[in-house]
C-alpha cells in the first residue's frame, strides 16, 4: 500500500504538470502521432515511479515486470468489466482501512468482511443497520481504549519504590509535598517566579528510563501553564543551571496519566537546563 500511495501521488503531480503545459501550448494537430504521445507519456510516468519501485524491490527485474503486467491487466479489466474494475479500486482502500483497524486492536477478518459486504449490497440482513454498526464500532473502540489505559496504569507501590530509591541518593532534596530536586550544575542569578516564562531544554523519562518527551532547543514555557511538580521544580532553579527533578504522580498527571504518553500513577523524571527567565 505504501507504493500504491506514492504512485497515486506521482500520477497527480504528472496530471497537474500536463494540464499546465496544455494551457501554455498551441492547439495540437488533428492527427497527432498516437505512438509518440503514448511512448512519451509512458516515459515521463515511468520516470516518476521507477525509483520508487526500485527502492521497494531493489534489483528485482521480475517484480518490475510483474508491476507492468498489473498495469496492463487493469486496462483489460476496465474494458471487459467496469464494475469489477471499480471493485478492485475500492478494494485497495478497504485493505488499507482494515490494516489500520488491526493496528488499533480491531479483530477484523477479510473473509467475514467480504461475506458481510456481499450480503449488505444484495439487500440481505447483516445483523446491523448502518447506524447501529457505527455505534457498535465506536463503542468497541472506547472499550479497547479503556482496556489499554488500564493495562498501562502503573502500580502505586512500584512508583513509590522508585521515588524512595532516588530520594536516598546523596544530594537529592525532598520538598514537603514530595518533589525530589537535585542540582547537577548550579546556575547563577535570580530564579523565576510564577508570573514568569522560562526558556528550557529538557528530557522527560518514566521510572524505567523510557523517554516520553524532550526538547533539544530552548523552549519557552509559562510556569502557570505547567503541572504542579514541574512549576515547583523550576522555581528552585537558576539561569544557566542543569537540574533533575522527580515528580510524584500526585504532582504530575495523577491516576489517569496522559493518554498514549504517560501511564496512570507514573512518577516523572526530568533533567532540565534553565537557559533564561523571561519577565512579563
Amino acid at each position: 500500500m505504501r507504493i500504491l500511495k506514492r504512485i497515486v501521488f506521482a500520477i497527480t503531480v504528472l496530471a497537474g504538470s500536463l494540464s499546465l503545459s496544455a494551457q501554455a501550448a498551441s492547439p495540437a494537430p488533428a492527427a497527432e502521432a498516437s505512438d509518440s504521445v503514448s511512448t512519451a507519456f509512458a516515459t515521463v510516468w515511468g520516470g516518476y515511479i521507477f525509483d520508487m519501485l526500485d527502492r521497494e524491490y531493489p534489483g528485482d527485474d521480475i517484480a518490475i515486470g510483474r508491476f507492468v503486467d498489473g498495469v496492463a491487466a487493469s486496462f483489460d479489466i476496465k474494458q471487459a468489466d467496469e464494475p469489477y474494475y471499480q471493485g478492485i479500486l475500492q478494494g485497495f482502500t478497504v485493505m488499507e482501512r482494515l490494516a489500520q483497524m488491526r493496528e488499533l486492536g480491531f479483530p477484523v477478518s477479510r473473509d467475514t468482511f467480504v461475506d458481510a459486504l456481499r450480503r449488505f449490497m444484495n439487500g440481505e440482513p447483516t445483523g446491523f443497520t448502518s447506524e447501529s454498526a457505527d455505534t457498535y464500532l465506536n463503542s468497541y473502540m472506547s472499550r479497547q481504549y479503556e482496556a489499554q489505559m488500564a493495562a498501562d496504569t502503573l502500580s502505586v507501590a512500584s512508583q513509590q519504590e522508585f521515588i524512595e530509591r532516588q530520594a536516598a541518593r546523596e544530594g537529592v532534596i525532598r520538598t514537603p509535598d514530595g518533589l525530589l530536586f537535585e542540582v547537577i550544575t548550579e546556575g547563577e542569578g535570580a530564579g523565576p517566579s510564577m508570573d514568569d516564562q522560562v526558556a528550557i531544554t529538557y528530557t522527560g523519562r518514566l521510572y524505567n528510563g523510557t523517554v516520553f518527551d524532550e526538547a533539544d532547543s530552548p523552549t519557552l514555557l509559562p510556569l502557570k501553564g505547567l503541572v504542579k511538580g514541574f512549576s515547583e521544580g523550576l522555581l528552585m532553579m537558576k539561569p544557566g543551571g542543569t537540574y533533575r527533578i522527580i515528580i510524584p504522580s500526585d504532582l504530575g498527571y495523577g491516576t489517569k496519566g496522559a493518554a498514549g504518553v504517560i501511564p496512570g500513577n507514573a512518577a516523572l523524571d526530568f533533567t532540565i537546563t534553565l537557559h533564561q527567565v523571561v519577565k512579563p
